[in-house]
């Protein structure tokens, strides 16, 4: 530091404007932070998130309870007019309920399966009603389900826990543990007594606003159990009023906090999972809070085991409000979102529920309290920083010119000496003497580089000899190195500093080129070198040139060979060689060979050319390199298909992650289109495992073919894994399709006629036509079905159907005689308005005997269910549905469609006779269907056992094998099964 003390000194000169200088841009900086307000935006960011996370799960959890739980108002209807009818037609009233059991449990009986119903319907954990009476045990049912997504056949998912125990058996429902044949409101029976409010409340309120509907005067309780050991539930109760508005007992449905957990996920409000969701009841209006249930690991952390919530009454933010840790004293944040349970003027309008999500202060605003952090280190760091720079700097300043003399002293006669102005006249006018003598001292040895330099090339040469300190370099060697030098001579470089290059420049060896090497060049581009050398026994000569270009050219034709242009990624040709070389040689654990297909690729080509439809292309193929990432290869296959291999991994679970999250991101990409419209990217995807399903190039590609294939033709967009099961059984996909080409194109089908049995006298109503193909190569139905959605020709079935169904009954018109037609028809399907005219044209006299059975082999489409309808009104033609119970005709189909006739599905009339189960399905089917004008239908009957069970349980027709088999002329049934009918008749009538 002695060049400092010197007095007049250059570095004193620059050093204090220098420091100067660095303070006022300290301040400044400081300044432009505080005036931005970036620290208060990043705060304000936090709590902004955190509210619309809250404000987004308050709006789940209210619509799922108003719009789906509580919509009892169709139960209500059904339940309160079969109590206030059985009554009626009884010459009672609902007075007589209260001190007559019997009575209650006949009602009880009647209507469990609308309490069943509703608690399906509705996705609850239970139903209940309570009958009201003068005790304090009351009459009534309650049903739980544990599960709710789950809804099987039968009722074997559920559980009584209060009701007769006649009731639970004639249902097949289990009694749970602490099941009790009433509900006990009694406080003296601590273990089976359970509160009264979610039952007194709505009955009370219904006794005090007799001019308010049953929906006004339904109650959300606060959580209780049934019985001391029992789980904690909330529920959502409604009063039965009669028609003097006189109530006489409550219905509702409950919910277990267990399943109300499951919605409040506590890990979206801090991604670390510390986050907190608190259910609340308030009734004054204040921040004080009954904990009703919480989630979340940090609840006694923050919240302690107090009942009570108190927030501060300070709002710190948009409905955020703090709350102390009752241990630590620690700062939370409270986002408190009021649920709107019930409207004004209501009796309970004044019990608040609140959702409120709880996180830590140091949890949600991390990041601004780390950036403030960050921002005062950083300062002080580069101001020290800058205080050594302005010294180191102020020292080299002044280094050249002490280090001038000894420059001189030490210079290398043999190369020019370069030494630079210090803008001190007389040493510089010195300098440049010493320069020009140098200058030309170097001239007489520069020959060989003028030499080299008449050929243009970039080409450079040097000599060593044996023994001295110094190597003798072209001056294009330098630059082929890439040292810029400013003058034309040779030049000698020290034996340490060429070791140091040549080291540099053999670190990289470019693989497949011999004796070339790459460096990185200006720009930080790399640059190609190749280096020859000779040793003879003194000296060692070299050659050094620049071969950039051609390496640039050969990389270039290596790339358009292996990459796809569109896409920059490896085209079919390359992807093969790159993964069979992979699975060849590596050891690659775990893997996934994955096939991805755009949808909606040529609609976009035919509707907004191909420009569009390359851009469309290009963008999926742009999340697609973000396999590289994890390791993966990419390479396009054809126009609209891709492959990826994904290797490397311990299990099947990671790699799934990282498909799904790949292909949210494709989903979530937009084409912009022209007029500011624009299509999201649609993508099917299928996956083949390494080494589980095979370890072959070729194999794997199948195989994830066929699982691509088969999501595309079922579920559009989706991810599909390779099933063996599913390929053994539907590979005839793969090898039938020139069959169904000619089974359809050549009309190859003909329909049999199966009759349909009046069950009260054994007389013929219908015959349904049945597909019968003449294809010896293709003859299961279900097989064409299968062929023609795979091949979107499901039309043509539905078209050849009509046609051909009704040229048969044409041709046995007299074998019919007044008997209807039955003809299976496709949900989504639905003849054109040139084919129906067609239809209508040829057959319009006969249409009145048709009934349509929709099929069960896929989801009814509204669009096609309305226009189908349209056309049975007009024919005067009837509706059914045909496999009720199986795939997805069920009672939601009943519900929306309600049909004229239904079929019961074989799979439940086989061996109805000894199945309890399946005699309770059928038995409340024609129930139901009695009660609204619907016939029903057996089909499948096989023996006279199940003939006689379905007759005694009520069924309308009887269909099967037990009658005849399909064949082409209607075939008549014998007088022996008209007779057995009557005779099974007799015995029930």
């Amino acid at each position: 530091m002695s060049f400092i003390k010197n007095r007049n000194s250059i570095i004193k000169k620059l050093l204090i404007p220098m420091i100067i200088i660095m303070i006022v841009q300290v301040f400044l900086y400081l300044s432009a932070i505080s005036f931005s307000g970036i620290i208060e935006i990043l705060r304000d960011n936090s709590f902004n998130i955190l509210n619309q996370k809250i404000e987004s799960r308050k709006n789940y959890l209210q619509n799922e309870m108003l719009q789906h739980w509580s919509n009892v108002g169709e139960s209500e209807s059904v339940i309160n007019k079969a109590i206030l009818s059985k009554l009626e037609n009884r010459g009672l009233t609902v007075k007589d309920l209260k001190n007559n059991p019997k009575l209650s449990t006949e009602l009880l009986n009647d209507i469990s399966s609308d309490i069943i119903f509703m608690l399906r319907k509705n996705y609850v954990t239970g139903a209940f009603i309570i009958l009201d009476n003068d005790s304090e045990e009351k009459t009534g049912l309650y049903f739980r389900d544990l599960d709710p997504n789950s809804n099987p056949n039968d009722n074997s998912d559920l559980l009584m826990e209060r009701g007769p125990a006649s009731i639970a058996q004639k249902l097949g429902i289990p009694l749970d543990t602490w099941w009790n044949n009433k509900f006990i409101f009694n406080p003296n029976n601590e273990v089976l007594a359970s509160p009264n409010e979610f039952f007194t409340k709505p009955l009370d309120a219904a006794k005090g606003n007799k001019d308010l509907s049953y929906k006004d005067l339904g109650y959300w309780s606060k959580p209780f159990s049934l019985s001391e050991k029992d789980i904690k539930v909330i529920t959502y109760s409604v009063p039965l009023i009669d028609n003097n508005n006189q109530p006489y007992g409550v219905m509702g449905i409950a919910l277990s906090l267990k399943y109300l957990n499951t919605l409040l996920n506590y890990e979206e409000i801090d991604p670390n999972g510390n986050g907190v969701y608190l259910l609340g009841a308030n009734s004054n209006n204040d921040l004080n809070f009954e904990k009703m249930m919480s989630t979340g690991p940090m609840v006694n952390k923050i919240l302690g085991e107090e009942q009570d919530i108190r927030l501060n009454n300070k709002e710190v933010y948009n409905s955020i409000y703090e709350i102390k840790e009752p241990e630590s004293n620690k700062i939370a944040y409270a986002c408190t979102k009021y649920l709107n349970l019930y409207n004004s003027n209501t009796p309970f309008e004044n019990e608040k529920w609140a959702l409120i999500g709880i996180v830590e202060k140091d949890n949600l605003l991390y990041y601004s309290t780390r950036f403030k952090n960050l921002l005062i280190v950083s300062l002080i760091i580069s101001s020290v920083i800058g205080i050594m720079l302005v010294i180191i700097t102020g020292g080299r300043i002044t280094r050249p010119i002490r280090n001038l003399a000894k420059d001189v002293r030490t210079s290398n006669p043999r190369e020019p000496l370069e030494l630079r102005k210090i803008n001190i006249s007389e040493i510089d006018e010195l300098s440049s003497a010493i320069m020009a003598l140098s200058t030309n001292v170097a001239d007489s040895a520069s020959k060989l580089s003028q030499i080299i330099k008449l050929f243009n090339m970039p080409i450079g040469a040097f000599e060593y000899k044996k023994g001295e300190s110094t190597v003798l370099c072209t001056e294009t060697f330098l630059e082929v190195v890439g040292i810029e030098e400013p003058n034309k001579f040779d030049k000698y470089i020290d034996i340490k500093s060429f070791e140091k290059i040549i080291d540099g420049i053999t670190m990289n060896k470019e693989l497949r080129v011999d004796d070339t090497y790459w460096i990185e060049g200006k720009n930080g581009k790399p640059k190609w070198i190749k280096l020859k050398m000779l040793q003879e026994d003194s000296r060692t000569f070299g050659v050094i040139s620049d071969v950039s270009q051609e390496i640039l050219e050969k990389q270039k034709i290596e790339y358009e060979r292996d990459y796809d242009i569109l896409t920059n990624i490896l085209n079919r040709r390359a992807f093969y060689n790159n993964v069979k070389e992979k699975i060849k040689n590596d050891d690659l654990k775990i893997g996934a060979f994955i096939m991805w297909d755009l949808d909606n690729l040529k609609y976009v080509n035919d509707t907004y050319g191909h420009d569009y439809g390359d851009e469309y292309i290009r963008k999926a193929s742009n999340q697609l390199k973000k396999f590289e990432e994890y390791g993966g290869i990419i390479g396009r296959r054809s126009g609209d298909e891709f492959y990826t291999f994904l290797y490397g991994y311990e299990n099947k679970k990671e790699i799934r992650r990282i498909i799904k999250e790949v292909h949210k991101n494709i989903e979530n990409s937009i084409l912009k289109l022209p007029n500011n419209r624009e299509i999201k990217i649609r993508i099917s995807t299928g996956i083949a495992w390494y080494p589980d399903d095979a370890t072959t190039f070729e194999e794997l590609a199948k195989y994830s073919d066929f699982a691509m294939y088969k999501i595309k033709r079922t579920v559009k967009g989706n991810i599909s894994e390779f099933n063996k099961d599913e390929y053994s059984e539907d590979s005839f996909l793969l090898s039938s399709q020139e069959d169904l080409n000619k089974l359809l194109d050549e009309e190859l089908i003909e329909y049999a006629f199966q009759p349909i049995i009046d069950a009260r006298n054994g007389s013929i109503f219908a015959y349904e036509a049945l597909m019968r193909s003449q294809l010896e190569s293709l003859r299961s139905p279900l097989h064409i079905i299968k062929l023609a959605t795979a091949d979107f020709r499901l039309y043509e079935i539905e078209r050849i159907t009509f046609f051909k169904a009704l040229e048969g009954f044409l041709k046995n018109i007299e074998k019919f005689k007044e008997a209807k037609l039955f003809i299976n028809s496709i949900p989504n399907q639905a003849l054109s308005n040139e084919d129906c005219e067609k239809f209508e044209q040829l057959y319009g006299e006969h249409l009145d005997r048709l009934v349509i059975e929709l099929l069960e082999n896929e989801r009814s489409n509204g669009e096609f269910i309305t226009k189908k309808r349209k056309s049975i009104e007009k024919w005067n033609a009837k509706l059914a549905i045909d496999d009720f119970g199986s795939g997805y005709n069920n009672e939601a189909v009943l519900l929306a469609i309600t049909p004229d006739f239904v079929k019961i599905d074989m799979g439940i009339v086989r061996g109805i006779d000894k199945d309890i189960n399946r005699q309770i399905i059928s038995k409340n089917l024609i129930s139901y269907a009695k009660q609204r004008g619907i016939k029903v239908v057996a089909e499948g009957v096989e023996t006279s056992e199940e003939l006689e069970k379905l007759i005694e349980l009520g069924v309308d027709y009887l269909q099967g094998y037990h009658f005849s088999k399909p064949e082409f002329i209607p075939p008549e049934i014998s007088d022996d099964l008209i007779n057995e009918i009557l005779k099974i008749n007799e015995k029930f009538n």
